[in-house]
């Protein structure tokens, strides 16, 4: 295991909470091994490291095999503190170069939670859509007929906090018709949750999609789909 990386490891592991780790455990499920450490922890540990390691200066190559150490590490702030890594060293540059190491750590299936993906969705791949779209939108179109249940949900996730929205509607819906149609839960929700985002723009075509495909939507999602209608 890379040094940096296990030195992140084992700081966090320090500041482990074990009532904190069997809660997230049971609210995740998927079988999710916790610490047990917050956000604000994780953050402040790999700012730290990176700090006394100068790691930020290093290649790229060096910075994502540190990262790939760290995602591929069974407890789920582990893998977190590689997110956080990413949105704060690489904000704004190599968009790139993280969508192939995010693909590699799909491919690995070293993600496996709805928790780690989403977290990832939100902070990595949301700007990344809004600011580099001709790099992101053909790797997501990759991910949404992927086999792969958590690749696929992210190919959809990243465009319910997308700040360009409106602007990728008929991305949206052809991503959607794909994994409404698959059995797996979490490829649902992932369309009833950019569906509640996109009807506060646009209800009609909200209420348009699940009515063409209300043989494959569940109750969840049309609950959450519906919830900013009245």
């Amino acid at each position: 295991m890379n040094g940096v990386a296990q030195a992140i490891e084992a700081r966090l592991t320090a500041l482990g909470n074990e009532k904190k780790a069997r809660w997230l455990e049971n609210y995740v499920k998927h079988d999710i091994r916790s610490k047990g450490v917050g956000i604000p922890q994780i953050r402040e540990v790999v700012k730290a490291v990176t700090k006394e390691n100068n790691l930020a200066q290093q290649p790229a190559e060096a910075q994502f095999k540190m990262l790939s150490d760290l995602m591929q590490q069974p407890f789920t702030e582990d893998k977190l503190a590689a997110i956080l890594y990413l949105q704060l060293y690489w904000k704004g540059l190599g968009a790139g170069l993280q969508l192939k190491l995010i693909s590699h750590w799909f491919d690995q299936r070293w993600i496996s939670d709805w928790n780690v993906c989403d977290w990832l969705c939100v902070r990595l791949l949301s700007p990344m859509v809004d600011r580099s779209p001709e790099q992101a939108l053909p790797v997501l179109k990759t991910w949404n007929a992927d086999a792969y249940l958590w690749t696929a949900r992210a190919s959809l996730v990243p465009f319910a906090q997308c700040k360009s929205i409106t602007k990728h509607i008929d991305t949206i819906e052809a991503f959607s018709i794909t994994l409404i149609q698959r059995e797996e839960r979490f490829c649902k929700t992932s369309v009833g949750w950019v569906l509640r985002e996109y009807s506060r723009h646009d209800k009609d075509f909200v209420l348009s999609f699940l009515e063409t495909h209300k043989v494959w939507t569940t109750p969840e999602v049309r609950k959450n789909a519906r919830k900013y209608i009245s």
